[in-house]
Formats: structure tokens, C-alpha cells, sequence
């Protein structure tokens, strides 16, 4: 079942512990924000070596520095569909339980894969 909570986690940074901004990734493949790789590296220059925060991997940094780290389409894509989902799950009932006309329709708030159903916290 495809979770909030687990679409948090591919949309946070490992350092500041907030929503991407400016995802950018690593040689190693970890992503950070652009700020937070900044201040972790703000005493290297270019030509330095660099350790992931994560992995501790190092890479060396270009003549930009962490300026020339890729973006992260793929976290930025997430980041679309998490925006997507807020917005939608506010607008959409559970489609288990809020069927009965005599029952308060309940919010939906998880999406669940194997039922391909639409769901209430209640009905999760």
C-alpha cells in the first residue's frame, strides 16, 4: 500500500529532514538539497575531496563545486506527484467505505495498490 509516510521518505533530505528543495545528487547516488550539500562542503574548494554524508564515499568537486551536481529529476518528479496526491486526496472520498449514502464520506487518504482503491485511515 503506497503510503504519505512513504513518499515522505523518498522526498526528504537525509540532512536538514525536510522536503527537497533543489534536489541534487551525488557520484554514490544519494540526493540532497542544494543548501544542505553547501554547508557541508563549505570549507572544501574545488578540487577537494568530498565525503557523502551518507555513505562517506568521496568524489571530487568540479571548478563550480556542488553548483555542478546534477539535479535529481527522478526526486523532483516525486515531488510533482506528492504535491498531486495532497491535493487529490483532498478532494477525494474512500471509495470503501464512503459508497453508503447514510455514512459521512471520509476522506481518502492512502492509495491502496493491491485493491486499487482509494482509502480512508479508517479503511486502511
Amino acid at each position: 500500500m503506497a503510503t504519505a509516510k512513504q513518499l515522505d521518505d523518498l522526498t526528504e533530505c537525509a540532512i536538514c529532514t525536510e522536503v527537497y528543495t533543489d534536489p541534487r545528487v551525488l557520484p554514490c547516488l544519494h540526493t540532497y538539497c542544494l543548501k544542505c550539500i553547501e554547508a557541508w562542503s563549505k570549507d572544501k574548494q574545488p578540487g577537494d575531496k568530498l565525503a557523502c554524508p551518507l555513505c562517506r564515499k568521496e568524489f571530487i568537486l568540479s571548478s563550480n563545486g556542488v553548483e555542478d551536481l546534477p539535479r535529481n529529476f527522478f526526486v523532483l518528479k516525486f515531488l510533482q506527484m506528492k504535491e498531486l496526491s495532497s491535493v487529490e486526496s483532498k478532494t477525494n472520498h474512500c471509495e470503501a467505505c464512503s459508497g453508503d449514502e447514510a455514512t459521512e464520506k471520509k476522506v481518502a487518504t492512502v492509495y491502496c495498490a493491491q485493491c486499487q482503491q482509494k482509502l480512508c485511515q479508517t479503511c486502511e
